[in-house]
């Protein structure tokens, strides 16, 4: 069988996505989530790896992460294989646990970071479990209360505040659907369903013309704030306002 080669993410973001063989169960109970979960915490800091959002559903699991593409292939490597290694020995299993390789797609822009991690967090909602807010077994709760794997600062950057993040995830639309992930002619293509920087950068041009950043820098700090907010309204993250404006996001936040 040939495999298309991974996309390389120039900002090193992946959503990696692992299925159990034959869509078959992964975890018959909570010891099985939490030994992935323990053996994810050691092999993320083996292979240099950042972790910035993860789910754990019936028969398969989502993460997102930042690191090399070599890492991404290491730490999975060590994780399916002592995840297989275990489950195979406590529940007499026979044959492999996942269904063929990972799949993993590069994350290139902030508007595609934010839906994403909504994506993810939402999948037990979607899948008629419970609430994404209630379920245990998702990164959600690590940005509202502790983070205990997650590098959460990384993602609530790009939201400038805590309550921003909860409410995204609030106004989930009920008719948001799995992102599409296309492969054409050997490359992958990914649906957004927020605004990527190419848009943002348009969008700026549209308010301040081509030398935005320079029109921002001359003006007075309230004209400057009302400018600032004028971007967030319009749905650009703390850190593409960041890279447009010069501005820091200290300030971007306070707004």
């Amino acid at each position: 069988m040939t495999h298309i080669p991974r996309q390389r993410s120039s900002s090193d973001i992946y959503h990696v996505i692992i299925r159990g063989a034959g869509r078959r169960i992964l975890f018959e109970d909570d010891e099985d989530r939490r030994f992935l979960l323990g053996k994810l915490a050691q092999y993320k800091d083996k292979h240099d790896v950042v972790i910035l959002a993860w789910c754990l559903m019936e028969n398969h699991v989502h993460i997102l992460l930042k690191c090399e593409l070599a890492d991404l292939t290491n730490l999975m490597r060590s994780l399916g294989t002592s995840f297989a290694r275990y489950y195979n020995g406590r529940h007499g299993h026979v044959g492999p646990v996942f269904q063929d390789r990972f799949k993993s797609y590069p994350v290139e822009d902030d508007a595609y970071l934010m839906t994403l991690v909504r994506y993810i967090h939402m999948n037990p909602q979607r899948a008629g479990t419970c609430s994404y807010d209630a379920y245990p077994w998702s990164s959600y709760a690590e940005y509202v209360d502790r983070s205990s794997i997650c590098a959460t600062d990384f993602v609530l950057d790009c939201f400038g505040k805590l309550q921003s993040f909860v409410e995204f995830h609030k106004n989930a639309p009920d008719d948001e659907v799995e992102l599409d992930v296309v492969v054409k002619e050997g490359k992958i293509a990914i649906k957004r369903a927020v605004i990527p920087d190419g848009e943002a950068i348009e969008i700026a041009r549209r308010f301040f013309g081509d030398e935005f950043a320079n029109s921002i820098a001359s003006m007075s700090r309230k004209e400057r704030n009302d400018a600032l907010r004028r971007l967030r309204d319009c749905g650009l993250s703390v850190r593409q306002i960041e890279r447009l404006t010069g501005v820091g996001r200290g300030i971007i936040q306070k707004l």
